[in-house]
């Protein structure tokens, strides 16, 4: 079977060689490994977002020579005009250089390892339904995305669209969408106190996010996930997933089929008391969390209670297992949770949550052996 073939298969629950091997948000992988894979410098991931197409495409390729996943998630975008920027390391550290506008950025080393970091809204701005307005206008009519939009996707879709299965990209469900709005924090009061503005924001933020998801679709490749961030058991009740997320997530996961993509829900939190309800989107698979936080994720649990109704990843521990666990760990979780998630439609091995930039690239090479040797069929 191609690649494309067999996740199409283990996405439908028809017959595969094996079952697909991939990591949640590898784009996010290749982000933070891209200087250990090529031997770059460590803000190597500013300047490879930076670069010419042809440049970007051919660091991609040796990326996937290294760690071939089974499902591709392609950058869409160079970060500025590739002709105008340049890096430079200078005595106190490297530089991006803008060179029209003259300006100088130093770059920084995150403690964390991240190549890149962000730090959630708590800032209220919307306070009003014309604040919405104002903020989130509603989208007007479609439009076809313009010959030089999102270039890097256009290049990965042509060249390896035929036999490669490409997550197009996706959107955040509408909880934690909200938070860029009104705060992350004053949301889940709000849930309470003001529902109806909130129900307001979640409505408006749909409509934008199935336009979305028809620019996107535009692209061509395969998939469209949603990320339905903070609508999880560690955050909400599930009456209010029920209200604040479960209609929205029907809607734009409607929509994706529509276009004729598969769906992808990522749920990073506790998900085995609403896990029915997810279901009940219509979704083709479902991503959730390893158990942490206080949550326990089963996926033998999800697997029956699911069925045939969804594919499962599974979610395995990107940290306990895949950092710091040895080949044989691995080899066990592995091993277990392919036999637990076989109660499912079908099955695509992974990890709960995108790898960690500790994790060495000779780890997830293994992981990619030992899980196409685990998922082989039979």
């Amino acid at each position: 079977m191609t690649n494309k073939q067999r996740v199409h298969a283990a996405l439908e629950g028809k017959p595969v060689d094996r079952c697909p091997v991939t990591v949640s948000y590898n784009q996010l992988y290749f982000q933070d490994h891209v200087a250990e894979i090529t031997g770059g410098p460590w803000w190597e991931a500013h300047r490879w977002y930076a670069s010419s197409v042809e440049r970007h495409m051919s660091v991609y390729r040796q990326l996937l020579q290294a760690v071939p996943f089974d499902l591709l998630q392609p950058c869409h975008s160079p970060s500025g005009n590739p002709d105008d920027v340049e890096f430079v390391e200078r005595a106190d550290g490297p530089y991006r250089h803008e060179k029209r506008a003259g300006t100088w950025t130093r770059l920084e080393q995150h403690a964390s390892g991240f190549a890149f970091d962000y730090h959630a809204n708590e800032t209220r701005h919307v306070f009003s339904r014309e604040d919405i307005d104002r903020r989130l206008p509603a989208p007007g009519p479609d439009r076809a995305p313009g010959p030089d939009e999102c270039p890097y996707l256009r290049l990965v879709v042509r060249e390896f669209g035929r036999d490669h299965f490409i997550l197009t990209g996706g959107v955040i469900g509408t909880l934690y969408s909200c938070g860029h709005h009104v705060g992350q924090t004053n949301l889940f009061t709000m849930l309470l106190d003001e529902p109806d503005l909130v129900e307001a924001l979640c409505e408006r933020i749909t409509a934008c996010n199935i336009a979305e998801i028809r620019r996107l679709a535009a692209f061509g490749g395969d998939a469209i996930y949603i990320d339905d961030a903070t609508a999880t058991s560690d955050m909400i009740s599930p009456a209010l997933y029920e209200r604040f997320s479960l209609p929205y997530m029907k809607a734009m996961v409607d929509e994706i089929h529509r276009l004729k993509h598969k769906a992808i829900l990522i749920y990073f939190g506790g998900v085995m008391d609403r896990v029915e309800m997810i279901a009940a989107t219509g979704a083709d698979a479902l991503n959730m969390e390893c158990s942490m936080k206080g949550f326990v994720n089963d996926l033998g649990e999800a697997a029956r209670r699911i069925g045939d109704r969804m594919t499962l990843y599974t979610n395995i521990d990107p940290v306990t297992v895949l950092q710091d666990g040895t080949d044989a760990d691995l080899e066990v979780e592995i091993r277990r949770q392919v036999a637990a998630g076989r109660a499912a439609r079908g099955l695509v091995i992974s990890t709960a949550s995108p790898i960690t930039p500790s994790t060495p690239l000779a780890r997830v090479q293994k992981f990619l052996e030992l899980g196409r040797k685990m998922g082989a069929r039979g």
